[in-house]
């Protein structure tokens, strides 16, 4: 009988010190992995090891049947790879957060009692940090692509993370995909983001870029409106409403950017562009010179003057040559006058040329001023310059 109690008390002793044995790895993997994480910021050189025998101690852990089922062990498993995953630059950070990904899922799935909950969370920044990391490495590389789906994936583990939207953001437009790129900017809009003032300015770029014109204004205009000092988005605004012919809606929009700015050539030129196209010539001209008088080296003012006075012209010109053989004198005086508009608008054009010699509408309006004139040896050169281009 004392035999076999004996031996009943070994058996019993040996089966204790195997399972103490695995809460011994377990343990030993969170000790060094706590002073590795104490110590990698003061002494990396003493953090090393200690991340070394955490992940020893932690694969042989999760691997026995004693500690399997341990949601603590694999947390740790998570964190030690999630750390290591977040510190190496080569291709195996890839495999290792996979391995990091992986563990968590486990102790997600163990920790009923949510006893690990904190550290949980100290692994998904863990994977958060390098997905970042991973998308800033093809984003160096000018790789939009992987840069984009590295960082959309970070927001698995940090849902509506402003900065990895917004570099989500930028790596999609950058790469041209519009479509992903407005979808990120968008996610920006209800937060308090740093730099919401330039989602806004890029959301209405790439919905003008996707030819959805009427979501650009929009969108250029609620930013316009919540950012009152920015003449980006205001100058966006207006150029996007040009463009779709809002020119008689857009005129006060520009009144006003210009009290604010009185010294930007912009809203006098845009102003130029909406009076032109509402063929009130004579506010559209005075626009246009307000433009030069605030940059004498304006050419894109000096095309637009020049090409609106000699169109009054061309108009007067051709209502002379419409008049009856009859009405000799009204014809004289009225082509008199297209004379002197075309006289009055080659300052403008031959100054155009000027600033831009590489500029073919500045070329084609001085050409056509020539024509008019007969003067075929400086037509010959308009047309020269045409050609060079």
């Amino acid at each position: 009988m004392k035999t076999k109690s004996l031996l009943l008390a070994i058996a019993v002793s040996g089966i204790t010190v195997s399972a103490f044995a695995q809460k011994s790895a377990v343990n030993t993997a969170k000790t060094d992995y706590d002073s590795y994480s104490a110590l990698k910021s003061a002494s990396p050189a003493l953090a090393g090891p200690k991340i070394i025998t955490a992940k020893e101690a932690v694969d042989k852990a999760v691997l026995h049947e004693k500690t399997a089922s341990d949601p603590t062990a694999w947390t740790y498993k998570a964190l030690i790879y999630a750390d290591l995953a977040t510190s190496d630059t080569t291709a195996k950070s890839a495999t290792l957060a996979g391995e990091a990904v992986s563990a968590l899922a486990k102790a997600k799935e163990l920790d009923k009692e949510g006893k690990n909950k904190d550290n949980i969370a100290k692994v998904n920044n863990l994977l958060y940090i390098n997905q970042f990391n991973a998308g800033k490495r093809f984003l160096d590389k000018s790789n939009f692509e992987g840069a984009y789906t590295e960082f959309a994936k970070g927001l698995d583990y940090a849902p509506g993370d402003t900065l990895l939207n917004y570099a989500a953001g930028i790596s999609a437009m950058n790469g041209k995909d519009y479509p992903n790129a407005i979808k990120r900017f968008t996610e920006l809009l209800p937060t308090n983001y740093s730099s919401l003032e330039n989602v806004y300015s890029n959301l209405s770029v790439l919905y003008a870029a996707v030819k959805d014109t009427a979501s650009a204004i929009r969108i250029a205009g609620e930013g316009a409106a919540k950012f009152p000092k920015s003449s980006d988005l205001a100058t966006r605004e207006i150029e996007f409403s040009l463009m779709t012919g809002k020119q008689k809606e857009v005129i006060e929009k520009i009144t006003a950017q210009q009290t604010k700015e009185p010294t930007n050539k912009l809203y006098p030129f845009y102003l130029g562009i909406a009076y032109n196209s509402l063929e009130d010539n004579v506010k559209a001209e005075e626009a246009y010179k307000k433009a030069i008088e605030l940059d004498p080296s304006y050419s894109d003012a000096y095309i637009n003057i020049g090409g609106l006075i000699m169109n009054n012209g061309i108009v007067i010109f051709n209502k002379a040559n419409k008049l009856a053989t009859s009405k000799q004198t009204e014809y004289t005086l009225t082509m008199k006058k297209a004379q002197a508009e075309f006289d009055r608008a080659l300052p403008y054009l031959t100054k155009a040329v000027e600033l831009n010699p590489k500029s073919e509408l500045a070329l084609k309006n001085l050409k056509t001023y020539y024509s008019i004139k007969n003067n075929k040896v400086k037509v010959d050169e308009m047309d020269a310059k045409i050609k060079a281009l």
